[in-house]
């Protein structure tokens, strides 16, 4: 190899070095088989009218107070955390307990709590129950499918893996897109992206396949579905409260 050419090839790694990480998304870049999304719309469509229309799911909710930090508190003992910038949080502390809201979900904004009468959406970030468990409006979502049939199980399995998938991608993208977000923390942050997604896929398939080994019969697919969906759910809730902890990033250093 001429010296010429050996030092176009360092200059061409050096650019691909310098070139920012490519992120690893959970929602697969080509479309899964998508026989289950009839099923889905028909438990969807048997379900009791939703009080907000656009919802996959909406709830009716009594708030109860605003605390620091960020910790915002419905009468049924439910604590959200809530995107807020600047003066927003002024709105919450406002509002007076017993007021009714509603808690949704849609695929557009995610989880947020609305103000019907002043339409006042503002984005959730994370929630828990009373006792601290982890909540999202997803869950109860799913649960409102009403899945009976081992085959209805697998399209609401399908749902919830779709769901899930794209609350990890909504997550990573708000993180990314924060203006003060330190470059070595982006470059990190990318990296544990890819090793959850990854992560998420291999332990998945595999705990499906053990339990299809296991089991077998018309309740292995369910069953292993379900797993698969815990999975995920539990890697959209890590990633959820890791992505709290860098909302200082969306300020400028030292404000």
């Amino acid at each position: 190899m001429s010296f010429r050419w050996m030092i176009a090839g360092f200059l061409i790694a050096g650019l691909h070095a310098a070139e920012p990480a490519a992120v690893t998304w959970a929602t697969p870049a080509k479309p899964e088989w998508d026989g289950w999304v009839k099923d889905v719309d028909r438990m969807r469509a048997a379900r009791r009218p939703q009080p907000a229309s656009g919802c996959l799911h909406s709830e009716t909710v009594v708030w109860d107070s605003y605390h620091d930090v960020n910790q915002s508190r419905l009468a049924d003992g439910r604590v959200l955390s809530l995107q807020w910038k600047g003066d927003e949080w002024k709105v919450l502390d406002g509002w007076k307990r017993g007021k009714k809201l509603l808690l949704c979900y849609d695929e557009t904004n995610g989880a947020s709590l609305l103000d019907p009468d002043s339409e006042t959406r503002f984005l959730i970030n994370g929630g828990r129950q009373e006792k601290g468990d982890f909540a999202h409006p997803i869950d109860a979502y799913l649960s409102s499918l009403n899945a009976r049939s081992s085959y209805d199980m697998m399209s609401a399995g399908y749902e919830a893996l779709r769901l899930w998938r794209l609350e990890i991608d909504r997550t990573v993208r708000r993180t990314l897109a924060k203006k003060h977000l330190p470059e070595q923390e982006r470059k990190e942050f990318i990296e544990l992206t890819a090793a959850r997604v990854r992560y998420c896929e291999l332990q998945g398939s595999f705990g499906a396949s053990a339990i299809h080994a296991d089991i077998g019969g018309t309740m292995a697919g369910p069953l292993g579905s379900s797993y698969s969906v815990g999975i995920y759910r539990d890697a959209y809730r890590q990633l959820a409260e890791l992505a709290e902890h860098l909302n200082a990033y969306d300020q400028e250093p030292g404000k």
